[in-house]
């Protein structure tokens, strides 16, 4: 029988092997090459992102005797309900042999529905299906 002694020895033991494997594990990781790759690039891109920011933040400075053009206004024709897109409208592609394609889908289908159905019907008159 383990006393309270025995107890709190094994505990403090296994606390101790815990602990030193806790630090053998950190000094693995932080003499790993990965990991310090890992650290390398994270400060790299840290230090792009500050670069970057710092860039985007500059504006460029114009050229005061410039004058602003106003852009082109398109011309806009009202559709057939008189909605009047104002966004550009991109052409719409169909395939050639888009239609046939959906009807042999669609035959395929049906096909398959139809050999389900035959097949529950022919189980049905053999009897398995009921009990």
């Amino acid at each position: 029988m383990a006393t309270q002694l025995d107890i709190i020895q094994k505990q403090a033991e296994a606390a101790a092997r815990n602990t030193a494997a806790r630090a053998q594990g950190s000094l693995r990781r932080n003499a790993s090459l990965v990991n310090q790759a890992s650290r390398l690039a994270g400060r790299a891109m840290v230090k792009g992102e500050d670069s970057l920011r710092r860039q985007a933040g500059k504006r460029p400075q114009r050229d005061p005797s410039e004058k602003a053009v106003p852009p082109k206004s398109r011309e806009t024709c009202p559709a057939s309900d008189g909605y009047v897109r104002r966004s550009p409208v991109q052409p719409l592609y169909i395939a050639e042999d888009y239609r046939k394609k959906q009807i042999k889908r669609l035959i395929g289908v049906a096909a398959v529905i139809l050999i389900v159905c035959a097949g529950i019907y022919l189980l049905g008159r053999l009897g398995i299906l009921t009990r």
